[in-house]
């Protein structure tokens, strides 16, 4: 195995019922391990974005418990933020900063004071150099995604979400992505993934989990599941959800 049995996020018995009375997660228990790539394999509307966002501190749980590195993600909020990077789905980027202003920002929001080698890394990391000058009105999606990217991993974080990151990329630049979380995870970084692409989990992650209507179906080691089943895993998944569904 590639990564150590050592939790860096654990969540049990989480329950989230928005205002409205919809409840997006239902009694889910993860226990993800340091340096591992996690994928979080789920339809839309499944609760994966509200999961990433309840361990990355944006909403608040109804009741369970989750912690980062042992710490409650409520009440110690700035230490279990600091130790996430997290790419959402949307693209968001401000229209007039350039990108390398817009990364010295977010270094600032983490009391970086001297980001300058880490942000130059970031740029060549993500082939963003013959943009740092560019606002961001003026980028294409795929490079706004590689802006987000570097935004995400400005403060080196310890964690790091990435919620559906080749979504409505090009080839060169999906690729470019999974060398680059490649590289991360020769770094000890440990990341969640989101996705719809099943081959990119099945490229990437060492273990994955299906959600489906806020409830955890499985979790098991990629190459176990892919050697119990015999099929790819686009098929294991579609075979969980739909019986999920049936149920």
């Amino acid at each position: 195995m590639h990564f150590m049995s050592e939790s860096v996020i654990l969540i049990k018995n989480l329950n989230k019922t928005y205002k409205n009375g919809f409840q997006a997660l239902k009694d889910v228990s993860l226990d993800i391990h340091k340096g591992e790539i996690f994928g979080l394999l789920g339809p839309n509307g499944a609760g994966k974005t509200t999961l990433i966002n309840i361990v990355a501190g944006l909403v608040f749980k109804t009741s369970g418990e989750v912690t980062v590195m042992g710490k409650d993600v409520e009440k110690e909020y700035r230490f279990t933020r600091s130790k996430i990077g997290l790419v959402q789905q949307e693209l968001a980027a401000d229209p007039f900063l350039k990108v390398e202003e817009y990364l010295r920002l977010q270094a600032g929001y983490f009391g970086i004071r001297s980001a300058d080698a880490r942000i130059e890394q970031l740029l060549k990391d993500l082939k963003l150099d013959d943009k740092r000058k560019s606002p961001g009105r003026s980028l294409s999606g795929g490079m706004k995604r590689r802006m987000m990217i570097a935004k995400a991993l400005v403060h080196d974080p310890e964690i790091v979400f990435l919620d559906e990151p080749t979504a409505g990329v090009d080839v060169e630049l999906r690729e470019n992505l999974w060398s680059l979380v490649r590289t991360m995870r020769k770094m000890h970084k440990t990341i969640i993934l989101t996705t719809h692409y099943l081959e990119e989990a099945e490229a990437l992650a060492d273990r994955v989990a299906i959600i489906n209507q806020g409830r955890i179906l499985l979790v098991e080691e990629k190459e176990k599941l892919l050697s119990d089943h015999g099929t790819p895993l686009a098929d294991i998944y579609r075979k969980y959800v739909n019986q999920d569904n049936n149920v």
